[in-house]
């Protein structure tokens, strides 16, 4: 999508199987070119709403934080697929903006 590979592709791209903090995500995104936000931005009352095209930090309904990719009103997600929709899956506490 944004880098015109495979989610797959980019996670072995991302050389990691475990969990990450946002520092991957940014490296993976600089490796393949694509802008961005400097850092992961609070969902809050001055930013209610993630960039149209935003990674997502989600706090999960089951307990653990995980990352989605919103994209063209869609949400990617590695666990529960596409979501087109409402995201129901957890709580999506920050975000980092992609500029695509």
């Amino acid at each position: 999508m944004i880098t015109g590979k495979a989610i797959e592709e980019v996670i072995r791209d991302m050389k990691t199987g475990g969990p990450t903090s946002i520092g991957q995500p940014i490296e993976i995104l600089d490796f393949y070119g694509v802008k961005h936000a400097e850092k992961n931005t609070r969902i809050s009352k001055k930013n209610p709403a993630p960039h149209e095209y935003s990674i997502l930090t989600v706090h999960t309904n089951e307990g653990y934080t995980h990352w989605t990719l919103l994209f063209d009103h869609k949400y990617y997600d590695p666990e529960f697929g596409l979501i087109d929709g409402e995201y129901t899956h957890g709580k999506i506490t920050s975000f980092l903006g992609i500029y695509a």
